[in-house]
């Protein structure tokens, strides 16, 4: 988990890749809030903005973990991209969603203009664990601020393993 140590920049707190990298998480008991951006060709237009007002409702409702965070990214379309928060329990104004099944992972660290090798990469691994990848999410572990402090842009890819 995360300690008030990690908060370094009083936003994203520093990422710790050994605890996500080749590593199988259950996602079935946990609880998730659901917000979508806007994309131009994949390329987010307002994350800044609804991942604040999420953020915000989140701790509101005093719903955040003091231990660990997560927000899980799915491209619906080149226009549109669905975010899940990791939530405690029921936030004012969001409807709650639960990720069925387990989830290998792995994590990747570069300019998110390399992302397409990094799913390349990422369906190799995926081939000698799953039959195919059926469902994928992204982790991105800090803003880009934040990223810019720390010196790393850790991106860890989350698929979805056959049952």
């Amino acid at each position: 988990g995360y300690t008030e140590e990690d908060n370094v920049t009083g936003c994203c707190p520093v990422f710790h890749p050994e605890m996500y990298d080749n590593q199988v998480f259950d996602l079935s008991d946990y609880d998730f809030i659901k917000n979508s951006t806007l994309s131009f060709m994949y390329m987010p237009l307002n994350m800044d903005k609804v991942f604040t007002r999420t953020m915000d409702a989140i701790n509101r409702d005093k719903q955040a973990y003091d231990d660990r965070y997560l927000i899980l990214s799915k491209d619906v379309s080149p226009f549109k991209c669905d975010h899940y928060f990791l939530v405690k329990g029921n936030v004012d104004g969001y409807k709650s969603h639960k990720i069925e099944g387990r989830f290998y992972t792995k994590v990747y660290d570069g300019d998110f203009k390399e992302i397409s090798n990094w799913i390349k990469d990422f369906e190799k691994h995926m081939k000698t664990r799953s039959k195919h990848l059926k469902e994928m999410f992204v982790f991105y572990t800090t803003c880009p601020n934040c990223a810019k402090v720390y010196g790393h842009n850790y991106v860890v890819l989350f698929g979805k393993l056959d049952e």
